[in-house]
């Protein structure tokens, strides 16, 4: 009779593998079920039942990169656990290589906690998948981790590369209005604020930012209006306060 041995690295191996639990359909599907849920639970702003659903999600199909995914963006952005974000995105693209949303969202977490070289090479990544459907994301967080590196030439490229794909990326021309008001090009930046505010005409901040940029130039008329209009759309108490304390400065 022929005997066999195996090593004790590949024995255990084996045996490691042979315990791993694979879910079964109906896990699968409950799964995509506790996914949807939290979805829902987020969208109407209830974070803690979304963490709960998506933390189910998880724990019946590891594999369900979306719900991996969507654990990641609420560890990172409503808890401030990067570390734990970085886990369940590194999990989505294990399972799904191609998740090109997931790995923008670990390069945000990256350029979060200032690491801009592993950022921007994550980014770039994403910028080679041609089927990516929202490029200028990862194209303006590009830009902003080259200028938090000290890099504004290429940080305004990428900036204005991102509002060419998309005019609307309100995010792009506010963080071009920023790179311009912090360098010391005024005009630039009041400029740019100004866009901000006509693809964001809901957004108070947007109305702050155009008009303490106004007032840098002297336009007060101008400014007070923006402030106004700031101050009438606030949702935020503190914001609120900000645009009438100001208003009332000048």
């Amino acid at each position: 009779m022929l005997r066999v041995s195996l090593s004790w690295p590949l024995a255990l191996a084996l045996v490691l593998s042979a315990c791993k639990h694979v879910p079964t359909e109906k896990e699968r599907q409950s799964s995509e079920i506790h996914y949807n849920l939290g979805v829902q639970a987020q969208q109407s702003g209830n974070i803690q039942e979304a963490l709960s659903e998506f933390q189910r999600a998880v724990e019946l199909d590891p594999d369900n990169a979306d719900a991996q995914n969507a654990l990641g963006i609420l560890l990172h952005l409503s808890f401030r656990r990067h570390a734990e974000a970085i886990e369940h995105y590194r999990k989505a693209i294990e399972v799904r290589p191609n998740f090109s949303e997931a790995r923008t969202n670990l390069g945000n977490v990256h350029l979060d906690q200032g690491q801009y070289d592993e950022a921007i090479k994550l980014y770039e990544q994403v910028l080679n998948d041609m089927l990516y459907p929202t490029p200028y994301i990862a194209q303006g967080n590009l830009g902003w981790a080259y200028y938090k590196k000290g890099d504004t030439a290429k940080a305004l490229e990428n900036i204005k590369a991102a509002v060419t794909l998309n005019p609307s990326f309100c995010l792009g021309f506010k963080n071009m209005g920023l790179i311009y008001e912090q360098t010391g090009k005024t005009e630039e930046a009041c400029t740019q604020f100004g866009h901000y505010r006509e693809q964001c005409p809901d957004v108070a901040d947007a109305y702050l930012r155009e008009g303490v940029c106004l007032a840098k130039k002297g336009e007060s008329d101008t400014a007070k209006q923006r402030l106004e209009t700031c101050e009438s759309k606030a949702t935020q108490p503190a914001l609120k306060e900000e645009c009438r304390r100001l208003r009332e400065q000048l």
